[in-house]
């Protein structure tokens, strides 16, 4: 894999590069607090809740038994230092986020994230990884990701809207919305992977733990058949509509609208007029069913790379 050579050849003198454990989890937390560069895109996660896995990679002391391989370490059980940290996961494959990134110094760090991705390309390969993808939420990693082999390859932007007015929708007599069950989330899942591309698809799981964290998360279904969903969350400004997926047999059938009145109504009954949204530059479909709605691109456009294996 000529990405592989690349990442090994800039980062074989890097050293102390190792599986992250719970063990380091004090280390880890540190250096996210005081870190220059740092990387979050953990959705409904805690950083923590990868540690284990070979997809989360650490620079810092060797660790054994959890306690650091030094003479403090062996005495006082003291942990080790993290100087660098990189979690990658796959929810489901065959796409990934960088999901944690954390580097310490400037100074090496093109070299140090080489040596981060060599160490998890392999764990990638593993569990059937083709592509990975990298949000940036914040722009430090701009200089180096081009080095890494990443390239642009969408956009999402942050849409806003203040008031609860709500346009002429064509109605479906046919149609019910409901509260999500858990019983539907397989169900969901798999309209998840028949209406995006795998980078921005949802599992099963990922949406049970977006399901404890919604303030509003709804179904909407035909004839006892699940077409579509959205959840919302509560953010400081008010709500943020988190998701919203149409089986694609069913778009342009009223279902969104549908799924934005019920929300609407919610929000209204919690006293919140402010909502907010991300979506894809280019999901034609859904901006012109958000624009109808009243919502605004607030000027905010988080840049999306993607590595192809």
């Amino acid at each position: 894999m000529e990405i592989a050579n690349q990442w090994i050849g800039n980062g074989a003198e890097v050293q102390g590069i190792r599986t992250g454990f719970r063990s380091d989890a004090q280390g880890i937390t540190r250096l996210l607090e005081r870190a220059p560069y740092v990387h979050l895109h953990a959705d409904w996660h805690y950083p923590a809740d990868w540690l284990g896995s070979r997809g989360f990679v650490v620079q810092g002391e060797t660790n054994r038994g959890g306690v650091a391989d030094s003479l403090t370490g062996r005495l006082f059980g003291s942990r080790p230092k993290i100087s660098a940290c990189l979690a990658v996961a796959a929810d489901p494959p065959p796409a990934a986020w960088v999901r944690v990134a954390a580097i310490n110094e400037e100074a090496g760090a093109q070299e140090v994230l080489a040596a981060l991705f060599a160490n998890v390309v392999e764990y990638l390969q593993v569990t059937a990884v083709s592509r990975l993808g990298w949000l940036l939420v914040e722009y430090w990693p701009d200089r180096w990701i081009r080095g890494l082999g990443f390239e642009r390859h969408n956009d999402v932007d942050t849409f806003v809207k203040n008031g609860l007015d709500i346009p002429a929708v064509r109605t479906n007599p046919g149609l019910i919305v409901r509260p999500v069950g858990v019983e539907d989330l397989e169900i969901l899942a798999k309209i998840e992977a028949e209406a995006f591309e795998p980078l921005w698809r949802h599992s099963a799981a990922s949406l049970a733990l977006a399901q404890r964290h919604a303030f509003c998360f709804d179904v909407a279904e035909v004839d006892s058949r699940v077409i579509g969903f959205q959840f919302s969350t509560l953010v400081r400004t008010g709500a943020h509509l988190s998701r919203m997926t149409v089986d694609p047999d069913f778009q342009g059938g009223g279902v969104g609208s549908a799924l934005l009145v019920h929300a609407f109504n919610h929000y209204r009954s919690r006293g919140i007029s402010t909502i907010t949204l991300n979506t894809q530059a280019d999901n034609q479909i859904s901006r012109r069913l958000y624009q109808r709605f009243g919502f605004r691109p607030n000027g905010h456009r988080f840049p999306v790379w993607a590595l192809d294996f």
